[in-house]
């Protein structure tokens, strides 16, 4: 015997289903410092910067504005960047100018496209490598 489904009318099938375990949808980021120089910070972010992994970001950038009068945010190795990475470093820009620290962003591919399309280049002070933000100012 069978029952219907009642949407669609299609016989519902009541058999056994295997447990399938989810794969990961998000990698954490992996977030390094440096002090290449006693008044500047270096944060360097790998991975992806998503719903999960926002908060520990904004987390560390609060935590290094106030370590050092400049701030270099090294991007160039994330692999996913989206509107709410973007809309971390705006509050991260806004926070800096507040505190009185230079926000230095090393941007690679992906996250400078993400800033052409939403045209918010023109916010943030970019670099190609760490080396020339810190030559820089």
């Amino acid at each position: 015997m069978t029952s219907q489904s009642l949407r669609s009318g299609c016989p519902l099938v009541t058999r056994p289903v295997a447990c399938h375990r989810l794969s990961t949808v998000s990698y954490p980021v992996q977030l390094r410092t440096d002090r290449p120089a006693p008044n500047c910070v270096v944060l360097s972010v790998l991975g992806e910067i998503d719903l999960v992994t926002v908060p520990g970001l904004e987390s560390a950038i609060a935590e290094h504005v106030a370590a050092a009068p400049r701030l270099v945010i090294d991007l160039s190795e994330v692999t996913f960047f989206g509107s709410l990475g973007l809309s971390a470093l705006i509050r991260a820009t806004t926070l800096a100018g507040d505190r009185g620290t230079h926000l230095l962003l090393v941007t690679g591919e992906r996250v400078r496209r993400t800033m052409e399309v939403t045209k918010t280049t023109e916010l943030f002070s970019m670099y190609n490598s760490v080396e020339e933000a810190l030559r820089s100012h």
